[in-house]
C-alpha cells in the first residue's frame, strides 16, 4: 500500500492542471464585442459641430453591458476612432476588425459598421466606387467567423448639411441596390445576421415611435429621438434601440445561455441609457400639445 501511495500522489499531480482549465473554462464569460461607426460610438452633437444646442447619447457598448449584466463580458472598439470613422473608413474599419479578431469574442454587433462603407465621397462613377466600396467593407466583416449582428443601411437624406453633405448620400436606387447586396453576403453566411437599422431609423425620423412604456405607449413626435444633427440619436434614442435590437440579439447566444431567453422591459433599457430627463421632456412636450390641440403630438 505504501508504494502505491507516491504513484497516486503523482497522479493526482498530473490531474490537477486539467481540472484547474476544466474551472476556469466554466467560470470564462461569453465576450460581447461592439464595431462600428458614430452611433455605436455615442456621438453627441453640438455647438462645435454647428448645433445650436449642446447634444447628448451614450455608446452601444454601455446598454448591452447593462442588459448582459454577469451573464456576458461587453467590450467595444475605441469609441473615439467610431465617431471618427467618417475620415477613414478603409483603416479604421480594418483595425476594428483585427481588433476584434485579436479580442476572439463570441459576438459581435457590428450595427453600423457598413454605413460609411456606402455613404461619403467617392470619385469617378458614384454606383461603381460605391459598390466597391461596401465590397471591402465586407470582405473585412468576412474574416469574423462568430455570430455577427449587422444594420442595414438607413436612407440619411435629410440629415444637416454640416453633419452630412448630400453628395455624401447615395440616391435612393443605389442604396436599395447596396442594401440587396448586403442582404446577399449575410444570406451567404449563416454567422452573419441582418437586422432592419434602415426601418427603425426611418421611423424615428418620419412617423415617431411608440415607447412601449409600462403604463401605456407614448408615441414620439418625428425626429423626437434624434439629435439635431437628424443623423445620430440621443440617450432616449439610444435606449429604443436598444430595447428593438433585445430580440435579435437573443439569437446570437447558444441555446443554453442566459442571455438568450433575457428580455427587459423598456424601462430598463431608459435606465440603462440615463435617458429618464430626455423621457420626462418628451412627455411633456406631448402632454402640452395635446392640451392645445388633442389631435397632435409634437416635437
Amino acid at each position: 500500500m505504501l508504494r502505491r501511495l507516491p504513484l497516486l500522489c503523482l497522479s493526482l499531480f498530473l490531474a490537477l492542471p486539467a481540472l484547474a482549465q476544466d474551472t476556469a473554462a466554466a467560470k470564462k464569460k461569453l465576450r460581447v464585442h461592439v464595431i462600428g461607426a458614430s452611433v455605436s460610438g455615442g456621438f453627441r452633437d453640438g455647438p462645435a459641430f454647428g448645433a445650436k444646442e449642446q447634444g447628448d447619447s451614450v455608446t452601444l457598448q454601455q446598454v448591452v453591458k447593462a442588459w448582459a449584466g454577469d451573464a456576458a463580458r461587453v467590450t467595444t472598439h475605441s469609441t473615439t476612432q467610431m465617431t471618427v470613422m467618417f475620415t477613414d473608413p478603409s483603416t479604421i474599419g480594418a483595425e476594428e476588425v483585427q481588433q476584434a479578431l485579436r479580442s476572439k469574442p463570441d459576438v459581435v454587433l457590428a450595427i453600423d459598421f457598413p454605413f460609411w462603407f456606402a455613404y461619403g465621397f467617392v470619385s469617378g462613377d458614384e454606383a461603381t466606387a460605391r459598390k466597391e466600396k461596401l465590397a471591402e467593407g465586407l470582405a473585412m466583416l468576412a474574416k469574423i467567423e462568430v455570430p455577427v449582428l449587422l444594420g442595414d443601411l438607413p436612407d440619411m437624406h435629410g440629415a444637416a448639411r454640416r453633419m452630412l453633405n448630400p453628395r455624401q448620400i447615395p440616391n435612393k436606387e443605389l442604396l436599395a441596390e447596396l442594401n440587396e447586396r448586403l442582404a446577399q453576403f449575410c444570406k451567404e453566411r449563416t454567422n452573419m445576421h441582418l437586422m432592419p437599422l434602415s426601418g427603425i431609423v426611418r421611423t424615428m425620423r418620419d412617423e415617431g415611435v411608440e415607447l412601449p412604456l409600462v403604463g401605456g405607449a407614448l408615441k414620439t413626435a418625428p425626429g423626437a429621438l434624434q439629435q439635431e444633427d437628424r443623423l445620430h440619436a440621443t440617450r432616449l434614442g439610444m435606449a429604443y434601440l436598444g430595447y428593438v435590437l433585445q430580440q435579435p440579439m437573443r439569437g446570437l447566444f447558444p441555446k443554453e445561455h442566459a442571455l438568450r431567453t433575457r428580455e427587459w422591459k423598456f424601462e430598463q433599457f431608459l435606465e440603462a441609457a440615463g435617458a429618464e430627463g430626455d423621457l420626462e421632456l418628451v412627455q411633456a412636450v406631448v402632454k402640452k400639445a395635446t392640451a392645445e390641440k388633442p389631435e397632435v403630438v409634437g416635437k
